[in-house]
């Protein structure tokens, strides 16, 4: 009984000390500004988001090293004697170890012997409509390896070859094979630059379209003088060119009523260099220079005096 005064008496003051530590500490804490509350708050939140991408980034690169286990779609189990041979067929986008474990006609593809790869369509096929469709060039047995308009042709090298049907060409851009002009079509996207899809036929069949024209010398559609045109895909007429988003004939040329650029200079120029342009008092073709040239407004082109000049002082074009 004489010891338990004692022990309680040395156990006050570190239960004082304690409590005091605590109060001085919530007086510091409460001391600090509102801004760094802020700013202690925001690093704790931007340490837990970070831990959280570091950990995102280490599973994904654990998943991309292939340490997943191969998942088959299907199983196919094979009997040989007492011995029982499971064989599994993995399809487009799955795990695999080599060619065998891939269903046909997909392949192994592998970066690296310690990591498992995936199964592909071969060289030069695309992934279309749930099966492997060959490219130009590609390798093939029949028809239906190919892409439309495509068919599986015998080569001089004594292979087969997937290549595009006649009245089709291959376009690089787009990768596949567009109609020539009357070539079967089902959409726009068939047919060649300039052409069309004409539905109005009980058979769609590829077609110049509004202002163009077909010149089979160069299998081509060319647009008339006023047709509208891209400067990297569109081809006007012979003297004509695209320009300001259109088919315009060039340098001294002129369309006539049959759309046709010609030339109205005299083949001798003596005196007048400079002509009218025909049907348009503003406008003259230099025959001499081989330019067109408009004069400024409130101005029309005088033939007499070879200048611009005011209209009460032309009296043979209103």
């Amino acid at each position: 009984m004489t010891d338990h005064p004692l022990s309680l008496s040395s156990s006050v003051p570190t239960l004082v000390e304690t409590k005091s530590d605590r109060y001085r500490l919530r007086v510091r804490f409460n001391r600090l500004s509102k801004e760094r509350r802020l700013l202690a708050g925001l690093l704790i939140l931007f340490a837990i988001i970070m831990c959280g991408l570091l950990v995102g980034i280490f599973i994904l690169s654990w998943t991309f090293q292939g340490r997943t286990s191969i998942i088959y779609r299907e199983i196919n189990s094979t009997d040989i004697g007492t011995t029982t041979i499971t064989i599994g067929v993995a399809r487009y986008g799955e795990s695999c170890d080599n060619d065998t474990n891939c269903e046909h006609p997909f392949v192994c593809y592998k970066k690296g012997s310690s990591i498992p790869g995936m199964c592909r369509c071969p060289m030069k096929y695309d992934f279309v409509n749930n099966q492997c469709i060959g490219d130009l060039n590609a390798l093939c047995t029949k028809d239906t390896d190919c892409q439309r308009y495509m068919s599986c042709s015998g080569m001089k090298d004594g292979t087969r070859r997937c290549q595009c049907q006649t009245q089709f060409n291959y376009d690089d851009e787009r990768r596949r094979c567009r109609g020539d002009y009357e070539a079967p079509c089902e959409s726009n996207i068939d047919c060649r630059t300039n052409l069309v899809c004409n539905k109005t036929n009980v058979s769609s069949f590829c077609s110049c379209d509004s202002h163009y024209n077909y010149h089979p010398s160069g299998r081509k559609c060319r647009g008339n003088p006023g047709a509208v045109c891209d400067r990297l895909t569109a081809e006007c007429v012979d003297n004509a060119e695209c320009r300001d988003g259109a088919c315009e004939c060039s340098n001294q040329f002129v369309p006539d009523e049959n759309k046709v650029c010609i030339d109205p200079c005299p083949v001798k120029i003596q005196h007048q260099a400079r002509i009218r342009y025909p049907g348009n008092c503003r406008r003259f073709i230099d025959c001499q220079h081989k330019s067109k040239t408009e004069c400024p407004e409130m101005t029309i082109f005088n033939l007499h005096t070879q200048l611009c000049d005011y209209p009460k002082n032309v009296f043979d074009c209103r």
